[in-house]
């Protein structure tokens, strides 16, 4: 700590310019793929591990996201219902934005 709170280290490990290599950015089709074949090969698990080992050239933090957001089998994505609708506003109405 350098008095003011703040810590010298800037990188909490040496990476040797692993991360120059890190794509950012859209995801492609190909990589949803590659992703998507590795978890049904492989499971999830420790996703930094998972990027590397996949051959994707992306965070685990990234491909974590990616699965969970929009990969998933069981994402459901579309339209409310408007039964869902209705419990969303009774919620709403008792709780608020809690």
């Amino acid at each position: 700590m350098d008095g003011k709170g703040n810590s010298n280290m800037s990188n909490k490990s040496v990476n040797n310019g692993e991360e120059a290599d890190v794509r950012k950015g859209p995801w492609t089709m190909e990589e949803d793929l590659i992703l998507v074949n590795y978890i049904a090969n492989h499971g999830e698990g420790v996703w930094n591990s998972l990027a590397r080992s996949a051959g994707l050239k992306r965070t685990g933090k990234s491909c974590r996201l990616r699965w969970l957001n929009y990969l998933r089998p069981d994402v459901r994505r579309g339209n409310i219902t408007p039964q869902e609708q209705l419990l969303i506003m009774e919620l709403q109405a008792r709780w608020g934005n809690r």
